[in-house]
């Protein structure tokens, strides 16, 4: 019972985090969604720096199965496509973390680590990507135009759902998800052959409005 009861406080506070952040969702709003006593929460959790961090484990779990290397050279559009798709999954599942960032490094120590951890080996990926594409001739890319092209990929799926807070165009997961994918597809799209460029606008097909 305990190990459910514990379960079921960092279900309920990723729902909350991910749909209030986390400086406005407090212990008792927490305890209320499940309706248990702010004193059965503190036996599992003494403060929301531990539910954060807890979570913040999760992620890091998570995102190493997600930021894991093709399994050979012979990268193809549908190997990226796939990466996307399961970095997508994560950003959802952990929509908090990308959204209140600055708020959370400056509070939690934790966050903060594994998010530069993350975001390092964010871009560390779509290098990996990137220049697999090019060497199979996917991509129109010479080796020192890679690393700018990956790094502005990492950034539009790292940072992209920010930008649209402070623009004022906040949007839910899925159409901020659909968003981030469009643009990825966009960027790679000037780079591609021809027969690679008429793959994209079929794999984009899946993230439509």
């Amino acid at each position: 019972m305990a190990r459910d009861t514990r379960h079921r406080i960092l279900v309920a506070s990723l729902l909350l985090f991910n749909e209030h952040g986390v400086p406005r969702t407090t212990i008792n709003d927490i305890a209320d969604e499940i309706d248990i006593s702010p004193g059965n929460l503190h036996y599992h959790f003494r403060k929301k720096e531990d539910i954060v961090d807890a979570l913040t484990a999760e992620f890091q779990a998570d995102a190493r199965k997600v930021l894991h290397p093709p399994e050979n050279d012979a990268v193809s559009l549908d190997d990226f496509w796939w990466f996307l798709h399961h970095l997508l999954e994560l950003k959802g599942t952990y929509r908090f973390m990308l959204t209140d960032t600055e708020a959370l490094a400056d509070e939690y120590p934790k966050v903060a680590r594994v998010l530069r951890h993350f975001a390092r080996g964010l871009n560390a990926m779509f290098e990996i990507y990137v220049i697999g594409l090019a060497r199979n001739g996917l991509l129109n890319l010479d080796m020192e135009t890679v690393k700018g092209v990956a790094r502005n990929l990492a950034v539009i799926a790292l940072m992209s759902e920010r930008f649209e807070e402070l623009t004022g165009l906040r949007q839910n997961a899925d159409d901020a998800a659909i968003s981030v994918a469009r643009s990825l597809f966009s960027l790679l799209r000037p780079f591609a052959t021809p027969e690679a460029a008429m793959h994209l606008e079929e794999l984009a097909t899946h993230y439509a409005e």
